[in-house]
């Protein structure tokens, strides 16, 4: 498999380069300007984090299918019932309780088998009917085809039969490993193939749209991506999953043939992660940097670690600063947009603005 991969990489069009190009570069300038020359208050990227988190589990809960429907009701089915006794978690909070694990743990989660079982097992702990089939590879066929080959395919076109699921999927992995631990191609190139082969394969019986993402975001921090936890990359895929799936429809519709031809989906792919950063930068253009903010100021946001919102008096008898000054620099964080006022008087109270809005 990993030739067949990299032959479809080299296999993109020469024409097709100077846009890829021009979206890796852009992305890249993003990721050195993040990790070389901004510095953002810990209070303020924490509170973000979190929100992104909240944000990323609903989007991806959301983002599953495009339109297409997933079953030939048009609806989704009802979430089987808990067994006795049996304490299931949400797909969004599992897929948040998860995402979280990779924000926080990235560097000891290396891409492995175990992995991607361990994951899919917590990820839809609520939505399977069969336990045995949590963390297990599809044992049957892909029962999201829905319509006979040569009228309308499904998302997911001619997965990897149930009993070549564990070799193609082991194989894809160390193809993964073995790239984006050299310079053969870059880290984004390698992702997009990485998550394009695995929605290909289509190795569990459900979630694999919502463990591609959770992997996406996984591989990306391990090659530094550092930011990916304060921007929703799944947010950002369901503003635009029509061209995403389309994207990925077309370029897997090729995968068999003797050209392949991946552009449609690294554009669709490349773009979202372009999009995330600009939004990012965009949030960020009105968020003073660490070095700018007095030790006062700093001070007042490290309280929002530990309250929702605070007050003038809350904030002199915590810091042990004048009313007035505790006022003053309340005002001056308000200008600076980190905080919205509430209330007039003596009911005045101060949040925090959500950057990521």
């Amino acid at each position: 498999m990993g030739d067949r991969l990299d032959a479809r990489l080299r296999a993109v069009s020469p024409f097709a380069w100077p846009a890829l190009l021009s979206r890796i570069s852009e992305i890249d300038e993003f990721k050195g300007w993040w990790l070389g020359r901004f510095r953002a208050a810990p209070a303020s990227l924490g509170g973000l984090a979190k929100k992104v988190v909240v944000r990323s589990a609903n989007s991806s809960v959301r983002v599953e299918w495009s339109g297409f429907p997933r079953h030939p009701s048009g609806s989704r089915p009802a979430t089987p019932p808990s067994a006795p006794g049996e304490n299931r978690p949400s797909p969004a909070h599992a897929y948040a309780r998860l995402l979280k694990e990779v924000f926080d743990g990235y560097g000891e989660l290396p891409l492995s088998l175990d992995l991607l079982q361990r994951m899919h097992a917590d990820l839809v702990r609520r939505s399977s009917n069969d336990p045995a089939g949590r963390g297990a590879w599809r044992a049957g066929p892909d029962r999201s085809m829905l319509f006979p080959r040569g009228a309308v395919e499904s998302i997911t076109l001619r997965p990897s039969d149930p009993d070549k699921i564990p070799e193609d999927t082991e194989a894809l992995v160390r193809w993964a490993n073995a790239r984006l631990g050299s310079r053969e191609f870059h880290p984004l190139l390698v992702t997009a193939g990485f998550v394009l082969e695995f929605l290909a394969i289509h190795p569990f019986a459900e979630g694999n749209g919502r463990m591609s993402r959770l992997l996406t975001n996984l591989l990306l921090l391990r090659r530094g991506y550092a930011y990916m936890p304060y921007a929703s990359l799944e947010k950002t895929i369901e503003e635009r999953k029509a061209e995403y799936y389309l994207a990925l429809r077309k370029s897997q519709s090729s995968m068999c043939l003797q050209r392949p031809d991946m552009t449609p989906w690294l554009a669709a792919f490349l773009d979202a992660l372009r999009a995330q950063a600009r939004k990012l930068r965009a949030a960020l253009e009105g968020n003073p940097q660490e070095n700018r903010l007095s030790g006062n100021q700093a001070a007042v946001m490290g309280l929002f670690e530990r309250h929702r919102e605070v007050t003038n008096r809350l904030v002199a008898g915590g810091l042990n600063l004048p009313r007035e000054t505790s006022k003053q620099v309340l005002n001056r964080l308000v200008a600076l947009n980190l905080l919205e006022r509430i209330g007039a008087g003596r009911a005045t109270r101060y949040r925090r603005v959500d950057q990521a809005k």
